[in-house]
């Protein structure tokens, strides 16, 4: 729409550097008060909807540099006080949401995902009552506000004659997950506890069916976009045929334009950001599986096409942490130095100029800011 002040013609670079503002990932000062990283990680969540969280520790790692402080010790004090959970939501993936959402999410997601695991279930010798036997043992270990690693979790089930080997164990989790009996909460170490979804979450059984997608689209928009209705589609794991509605409704309220042939949406406070060159020379260092190259079916505005094998060795699902500039991967990076000191050594596929390579040091600090608090 020409009134939101969006180009009618995107260029890549453009809906790239978009998309780092929309999630949060622009420098402090670089862009207005609404577009600049969250004041803590439950606002940060709260922001992005949910984040891709597979890997735990890279998971926590995106929520922080989602925030204006950046430090460990308090995406895992936003664990602890249940602001935040950890669980198994749309395309049977682990995401960490805000706890209010959590029920939204898994019921839009659980009938799909278990459908397809279906046969997988079967191929374990996982029948109805074998789920009410650890559903017990679950909710009898874990009343009155106790956690229990995963690992405590199979003891348990394996006392009671549930065996967790070949996967078995954590299909069973699952299952309770998308049934909200458990939820992941609070760190003990390097691991997660698992608590009663009952204790653990706000009450109230959250949105359900057209009310979800119009809310969930809404807050994609603002948090992915630039998107058009078959990101969000393949992002919440539904039909396209199911989301259009909602998404039209919710892409009403966005400014628009058009990319590659598509029209796409994103929040008009992203939007006046398309006629500057904000954000186009920002770096941004991310973990492996961040939202700014997952949160899209097509990750081509992230990696380049030459980079697509150095970022996702034989696409093969394994996306490496990412060295941005605009939004666009130019080199890896992974976690060197001592297990005391730890440090990020990238790996460029380009050379930076000057201004990128003292802002690409800037992300290094920011990173191993991080893991010092």
């Amino acid at each position: 729409m020409e009134s939101s002040g969006v180009p009618h013609g995107l260029r890549t670079t453009a809906v790239a550097r978009l998309r780092l503002a929309a999630q949060g990932l622009l420098p402090l000062g670089s862009a207005g008060d609404l577009l600049a990283p969250a004041a803590d990680p439950a606002a940060a969540v709260r922001r992005m909807g949910a984040l891709q969280s597979q890997d735990l520790q890279s998971g926590l790692l995106a929520i922080g540099l989602r925030t204006r402080t950046c430090a460990a010790s308090e995406v895992a004090g936003a664990l602890a006080n249940g602001s935040i959970v950890r669980t198994w939501t749309m395309r049977g993936t682990l995401f960490t949401v805000a706890a209010e959402d959590a029920r939204t999410f898994v019921g839009l997601a659980h009938e799909r995902v278990m459908r397809a695991a279906s046969s997988r279930h079967r191929n374990l010798g996982i029948s109805e009552e074998d789920v009410a036997v650890v559903r017990k043992v679950a909710e009898d270990r874990l009343a009155g506000g106790v956690g229990l690693t995963r690992a405590e979790l199979f003891e348990a089930f394996e006392a009671a004659g549930q065996p967790s080997g070949a996967q078995r164990g954590i299909h069973l989790i699952s299952i309770l997950s998308h049934r909200m009996v458990l939820v992941q909460g609070p760190l003990r170490g390097r691991q997660q506890e698992f608590r009663l979804a009952d204790e653990w979450l706000p009450p109230g059984p959250g949105l359900a069916g057209d009310d979800a997608l119009e809310h969930l689209a809404e807050r994609y928009i603002a948090s992915h976009g630039p998107v058009d209705e078959r990101d969000f589609a393949w992002w919440i794991g539904q039909p396209v045929g199911r989301v259009r509605g909602p998404f039209r409704a919710a892409a009403s309220r966005a400014a628009a334009a058009e990319h590659a042939g598509r029209t796409l949406f994103c929040s008009q406070e992203v939007a006046a950001l398309a006629g500057s060159r904000t954000g186009a020379r920002a770096v941004a260092a991310v973990p492996g599986f961040d939202e700014l190259a997952i949160g899209y079916p097509d990750r081509s505005v992230a990696i380049p096409d030459p980079y697509l094998q150095r970022l996702v060795p034989g696409t093969n699902g394994l996306f490496k942490a990412m060295v941005t500039v605009g939004g666009r991967a130019v080199g890896t990076w992974t976690k060197g130095g001592r297990p005391t000191a730890p440090r990020v050594e990238p790996e460029l596929f380009e050379d930076l100029g000057p201004a990128a390579s003292a802002a690409l040091a800037r992300a290094v600090a920011r990173i191993e800011s991080y893991w010092a608090g």
